[in-house]
């Protein structure tokens, strides 16, 4: 055989992407052919109801090439070219009638005058005297008929009627033989709620086929062929590839022909393809789609969007969940993105589990509606509030507030003493609206965007009633501070050893004390106070959580020394994908507080450089404190943690390799703990303004002298 004719056929021999034709050699049977095939043989309604891109639509093909042999007579018809979903009856059902007819009945001219003929009937009277008294007349072989995208149907008027036409044909059975003759096929991406009518009847006729994943005996026979020409051992290849996708049947075709694409000798790293060329950079390189239709999927209605991905992010964290019937878990399942095994509900393979990750979870979370989430095993409930939509206006509100004050203080008051004191160079309403204004704007953004979970929790659920008790009270007391120090300590801290009339105390130095008031409670209470305490709840929160996952990887890397013990035998490449799980995971939860650090930082550096002669020196002294023990411990204590933590597990890793002579060259590289530091603050957009303070401090400082 010519090399290259050869090359050419096992370069072309995967499809990935559309249903493959009935003599494609990389078409891998699984058990749901064969149940497919006999239930559909034996009259029995069916539905095969899956996400997309597992084989739907190259199962039907399969089928109903094994019942044309058996002398059945199939068509399909596609439902997303059945009109749209604002035609009329009259021409949805014209629609139908005419794919029959064409499919089953030779002459299609006749189609047209038989339907005007009829015309007094309803549409859907007109489609049930066709199969009734044209089609079971003409045809005398048994009939299926697939109804393919059936998830096309769901919005459309008809869909009530059209479901019940389809149960009438098999309630008909028990009155007429020849409807024994009829049977239907149902594809799609459904749930069964879904196909609910509006009095919430379900449809529950036919026999739901589970559609599996490729499992390693289905595929071999058809998918390692394709790559015997390009690797050694084709066989632990397609294991390889399998552990990977899971059985996933695009997936597993696309896989395998980006190793023929991209592997560049016999012995390929299968991880580095993943890697490069699916997971990393996953929305370049998803082409056919795939990915993003999951993510479209899970993303879809801003609520339930929520429900799933909480449930999805339990999944993430704890392996499996028990798996029922609700709405959202049935929703997860058709997304393709988790699969039900043994009762069990669990991730459907590890490319997956990359892709769609902690960190993408949660950044998603953030962008939706709030949920409390008391306990997500059990009912979550939709809440309105910790979201930009409600937040930025309330921001905007305390700005506006924080001005009006600022102005009145400083500018409408005309207090001799108090602009000494404050505003000697004319800008102290000024530097305090923009610290003010940065105030509200990072307070906004911690919230939105990284504590949005831990604040609702903070908020609202039973356990943490303490904590709220806490802060409850802290604000109370700093409440007290400020109306003494505003209505008398200030005033008299301002006047001195001055003797003035009780008039002049009056408008001198208590009135400006007055108007400043509302801008320290917003300064204060409603910002120093929340956040400072989330702050510290958060990081209470994520060093358990840390805590839990060391505890889980160090239990698993005891396992593996355990099983090599008595085996000889150690999987590398598995302790490196699970401590990259690790890294993203420290990540993620080092990133957080780091933003919060630096974000302060910029602020004391205000503070200290400007705003500091527009404040008293209780007020600095305790806006100093508030940042210090409220935003900037905390945030260390995460940090460096975090860090220590991560070094402990990388370290723990590296011992298991080493004794057990494996390649730890790519953890040692690649994931040290200066590296994730260095991933973490190079694009973090504090450290860049941080950056640019400096370059200008110093470009002034050389000015200067």
């Amino acid at each position: 055989m010519n090399p290259d004719t050869s090359f050419k056929s096992a370069f072309n021999y995967y499809k990935v992407g559309g249903s493959l034709s009935p003599e494609h050699p990389s078409y891998v049977k699984r058990q749901a052919d064969t149940e497919l095939y006999e239930s559909l043989k034996n009259g029995d309604f069916c539905c095969v109801f899956n996400s997309r891109q597992m084989g739907k639509s190259s199962l039907r093909v399969q089928v109903t090439k094994k019942l044309a042999e058996e002398g059945i007579k199939c068509t399909s018809i596609d439902m997303t070219t059945i009109g749209s979903s604002e035609q009329i009856a009259e021409n949805f059902y014209a629609d139908i009638t005419f794919e029959l007819w064409s499919a089953f009945l030779d002459d299609i001219s006749n189609f047209y005058p038989w339907w005007k003929e009829h015309q007094l009937l309803s549409p859907l009277q007109r489609l049930s005297q066709f199969i009734d008294k044209v089609l079971l007349i003409t045809i005398t072989q048994n009939i299926v008929i697939f109804i393919d995208e059936i998830d096309n149907l769901i919005n459309r008027k008809a869909k009530d009627e059209f479901l019940e036409f389809i149960r009438a044909c098999y309630n008909q059975r028990a009155d007429k033989l020849q409807y024994k003759r009829i049977t239907f096929c149902l594809l799609g991406v459904v749930t069964p709620s879904d196909l609910k009518d509006k009095k919430g009847i379900p449809f529950n006729i036919g026999k739901t086929i589970e559609l599996a994943g490729f499992s390693l005996e289905e595929a071999q026979q058809s998918l390692t062929k394709g790559l015997v020409q390009k690797v050694d051992a084709p066989e632990v290849v397609l294991q390889e590839i399998l552990s990977w996708t899971g059985g996933q049947p695009f997936l597993t075709q696309k896989l395998c022909k980006l190793i023929l694409e991209k592997g560049e000798n016999a012995k390929l790293n299968i991880d580095d393809i993943v890697e490069n060329y699916i997971v990393k950079n996953w929305e370049f390189y998803d082409d056919p789609e795939h990915l993003r239709t999951i993510k479209n999927r899970l993303l879809i209605g801003k609520i339930s969007a929520y429900n799933r991905l909480k449930i999805y992010q339990q999944i993430l964290h704890e392996q499996h969940i028990d798996a029922d019937d609700s709405t959202e878990q049935i929703s997860l399942r058709l997304s393709g993105l988790v699969v039900k095994q043994q009762s069990k509900l669990k991730v459907c393979n590890k490319i997956y589990e990359n892709v769609f990750n902690q960190s993408w979870v949660e950044k998603n979370l953030a962008t939706l509606p709030q949920l409390l989430d008391v306990d997500v095993n059990t009912e979550l409930k939709s809440s309105n509030i910790l979201n930009y939509s409600l937040l930025v206006p309330i921001a905007l509100i305390l700005a506006i507030i924080s001005s009006i004050s600022l102005g009145f203080s400083y500018i409408v008051v005309e207090s001799q003493p108090w602009n000494q004191a404050y505003n000697s160079s004319n800008i102290g309403a000024i530097l305090e609206c923009l610290r003010v204004c940065f105030l509200l704007t990072l307070e906004v953004y911690v919230i939105c965007s990284e504590f949005s979970q831990e604040a609702i929790q903070l908020i609202q659920e039973k356990r943490l009633y303490l904590r709220r008790r806490v802060t409850c009270l802290v604000g109370f007391i700093f409440c007290l501070m400020l109306v003494f120090h505003h209505f008398w300590y200030g005033p008299h801290q301002l006047l001195g050893n001055s003797q003035v009339t009780t008039e002049e105390y009056f408008h001198q130095y208590l009135i400006p004390y007055i108007w400043y008031f509302p801008y320290s409670i917003v300064n204060f209470i409603v910002i120093g106070v929340p956040l400072s305490s989330l702050s510290i709840h958060v990081v209470i929160e994520d060093c358990n959580k840390l805590r839990i996952k060391i505890k889980k990887y160090k239990n698993y890397l005891t396992q593996v020394t355990n099983e090599i013990s008595l085996l000889s035998y150690i999987d590398n490449n598995e302790i490196i994908q699970q401590f990259k799980q690790i890294y993203w995971y420290f990540y993620e939860k080092i990133n957080r507080p780091l933003n919060l650090l630096l974000g302060i930082v910029i602020l004391i550096y205000f503070d200290a450089t400007f705003s500091k002669s527009t404040l008293s020196h209780s007020a600095y002294f305790w806006t100093q404190l508030f940042c210090i023990f409220g935003f900037m411990t905390p945030a260390i204590v995460l940090i460096l943690w975090g860090l220590l933590a991560y070094r402990k597990s990388r370290e723990d890793t590296i011992g298991v390799l080493f004794n057990f002579n494996c390649d730890f060259t790519e953890i040692e590289s690649q994931y040290s703990t200066f590296n994730l530091l260095k991933k973490i603050v190079r694009s973090n957009i504090f450290l860049i303004t941080i950056c640019i303070i400096c370059c200008l401090q110093i470009i002034y400082t050389i000015f200067k002298f």
